[in-house]
């Protein structure tokens, strides 16, 4: 190779916001140490074993649940033949943003578990799809509406723990303020804007709020009429991450009462892309679903 060529990259390129999310760089990192690991011919108990790894250790590594040291990467870079320098140099700097903390462990006070994995990656997005039965996306939400939905929910919380939710779903929501902010296409179910949450002035603001925020270039919001959804047959919310690089699978996030799915299986992102776009095709358009928002404002007035 001529000294001015550089090395091709192993990861897709440009990284963008992943470069900024650990959880995401994780996944990323051990996704192509797992695709070098099947090039070397090796399975991962092949590998905890030449390198002295504790059992489980590579695959909990590929999968994203274990930060790589970079002691660690430099061991299985060697093992599976990756001698460029350039691209061990590469892989040793994306590994020690990953060991990076996530800005979302400081509200691990009040993030559930089943809840962390949106909260995770969907800063890390392209495109953010979601349908939502019941309430305004939380992308979306005021904080006195968020403080209402977050209220009447099945856990009695203290006045501090409340705080401190709504704090967290307004700093998710500063990600799409960013400059490589995800694109936001929501459909909502028409009951939602028939629905008062936390009274008549609130749900005005609540209402107000999602006006201006569908006039935002990157944001799209779709009202679905009852009898739409109606035949849809949806029965959940669900939240669609769609990420720009080959190297980070897309993902589906489905949340229930006291736990959720969230999964990057092809066959079940696929079903519930398929979902989206049927909701999408048979809802109102963006024009006339913000017609519609404005006659619900009216009606608070």
């Amino acid at each position: 190779m001529a000294a001015t060529e550089r090395s091709p990259s192993l990861f897709v390129r440009p990284l963008g916001a992943v470069e900024n999310n650990p959880t995401a760089l994780k996944l990323i990192l051990g996704g192509k140490l797992r695709e070098l690991r099947v090039s070397a011919g090796l399975d991962p108990a092949d590998v905890d074993d030449r390198l002295g790894f504790s059992r489980s250790k590579t695959s909990r590594i590929e999968l994203g649940r274990h930060g790589c040291k970079p002691a660690d990467a430099e061991a299985l870079l060697r093992l599976y033949g990756v001698e460029d320098e350039e691209l061990v140099t590469e892989f040793q700097r994306l590994v020690t943003q990953s060991r990076q903390s996530d800005w979302w462990r400081s509200f691990s006070d009040v993030l559930s578990d089943f809840f962390t994995p949106l909260v995770a990656l969907e800063g890390a997005a392209a495109i953010i799809r979601t349908y939502e039965p019941f309430y305004v996306p939380g992308l979306l939400q005021t904080p006195a509406y968020a403080r209402a939905v977050i209220e009447s929910g099945p856990a009695r919380l203290l006045p501090h723990d409340v705080r401190r939710r709504v704090d967290l779903r307004q700093e998710r929501q500063r990600q799409l303020d960013q400059p490589d902010a995800p694109r936001l296409w929501a459909v909502i179910d028409e009951s939602v804007l028939m629905r008062t949450v936390g009274g008549p002035r609130v749900m005005r603001e609540q209402l107000e709020h999602l006006a201006a925020m569908m006039r935002r270039p990157h944001v799209t919001v779709q009202v679905a009429p009852l009898d739409v959804t109606a035949s849809v047959g949806v029965g959940t919310g669900v939240t669609y991450l769609r990420f720009a690089l080959g190297d980070l699978k897309d993902a589906i996030y489905i949340e229930h009462l006291t736990d959720s799915t969230f999964s990057q299986k092809p066959q079940s992102v696929e079903q519930y892309r398929d979902m989206l776009d049927r909701l999408g095709a048979c809802a109102l358009t963006p024009k006339e679903s913000l017609v519609l928002l404005e006659e619900r404002i009216r009606r608070y007035s």
